[in-house]
């Protein structure tokens, strides 16, 4: 209930700064979510920590979602913001492999968890090189991966600001789900990371510029 009302605040907000003019943000895409109730990995490009606001400004609250937040963030004035975003905390450089069992366990109870893939914010939109956190879970759980594409939020929040998302895929793993074959991973990594580069203009492919 903290979570859901924490959501209910923040939608509420963006949407009054949004209608007063404040923030110019656009959004499309938002019926390529899977119905309510179904568990899914959304990934989304990081440009800065705004990111997170755009995310939880926009989507609809039938779909509260659980995220994976640097464990660095969780200092005791910012706690209760991220218990409130359902966040779990992961140790980054670490193979937290911990909050990776947290999140498929989270999936498997039937919720949403948002993974930003590239692990860290890259300030200028440009697309980093994507890790694979995010598709071992996804394969793991046995759901889908629906991409969302951030633009504009490297400007600030009173810039124009889109958010795209797409659609969803299931993805499949020759190797098992278990123990991945490495190069398969960074074949499945680099696919779910162009899904994102697609709904971006090439100017913000970065390091899969060429490659979508």
């Amino acid at each position: 209930m903290f979570a859901y009302r924490h959501f209910v605040v923040i939608r509420w907000l963006c949407d009054r700064l949004r209608a007063w003019g404040i923030f110019h943000w656009s959004v499309s895409g938002v019926e390529n979510l899977p119905p309510a109730g179904t568990p899914f990995v959304m990934v989304v490009n990081h440009i800065r920590w705004h990111d997170m606001l755009t995310i939880a400004g926009t989507i609809p609250l039938t779909h509260i979602p659980h995220w994976l937040a640097k464990a660095e963030l969780f200092m005791p004035l910012s706690s209760w913001w991220f218990r409130g975003m359902q966040a779990i905390p992961v140790k980054r450089g670490q193979n937290d492999t911990g909050a990776i069992d947290a999140a498929v366990a989270t999936l498997r109870q039937g919720n949403i968890m948002i993974v930003f893939p590239e692990g860290h914010r890259s300030g200028n939109g440009q697309l980093q090189k994507g890790r694979g956190g995010a598709m071992r879970m996804a394969l793991r759980a046995g759901v889908s991966i629906v991409p969302v594409a951030i633009q504009g939020v490297e400007k600030g929040l009173r810039s124009p600001i889109a958010i795209a998302y797409g659609k969803p895929w299931l993805p499949v793993s020759q190797s098992g789900v278990d123990d991945i074959d490495p190069t398969e991973m960074t074949a499945l990594t680099d696919d779910m990371m162009c899904h994102i580069a697609a709904m971006l203009p090439a100017e913000y492919h970065g390091y899969y510029a060429g490659r979508v």
